[in-house]
């Protein structure tokens, strides 16, 4: 009998090329989402309590900033109270429950301890009125750095 001999043939390689470009490329989107979510905080020296929950930030929260003279940023911007109505009532309808009529959207109120409680009170009106009653309030725990958040609403 006559024996042919077979060369062996070579696996299909897959060309990884196109497959790393792609990790790099998400890689490279997904640190700049995080820097970029870092940086939506505005610098506010918070109000100090005694005891608090640790902040877990929740996904898709929205921040409320209030710096020493009374202004209000969504984020890093700045807008009037009728501009913050507004957003707050957007963002409300879009997360509304369908079981309950209140939105589930949660929202991070940081103000500067030296602001004046009135425009805190106005925003947390806002959000009452909208049905928005997951909200939190940034505070540095005693003499540590460590942000925190005093939850507020129904949980």
């Amino acid at each position: 009998m006559l024996k042919i001999k077979s060369k062996p043939q070579e696996g299909e390689r897959i060309n990884m090329t196109p497959m790393i470009d792609v990790v790099f490329q998400l890689l490279i989107f997904f640190m700049l989402c995080t820097d970029l979510a870092t940086k939506e905080s505005l610098e506010l020296t918070l109000p100090r309590v005694t005891e608090a929950v640790p902040d877990e930030g929740e996904a898709g929260r929205q921040t409320i900033n209030i710096d020493k003279a009374g202004k209000v940023y969504v984020g890093k911007y700045p807008v009037t109270l009728d501009e913050l109505e507004k957003v707050i009532k957007i963002e409300a309808s879009i997360h509304q429950s369908r079981r309950e009529n209140v939105s589930e959207k949660p929202i991070l109120i940081r103000a500067d301890s030296d602001s004046q409680f009135g425009v805190i009170q106005e925003i947390m009106q806002l959000c009452v009125k909208h049905k928005v009653y997951k909200l939190s309030f940034a505070a540095k725990i005693g003499v540590t750095e460590s942000t925190t958040s005093l939850k507020g609403g129904t949980n």
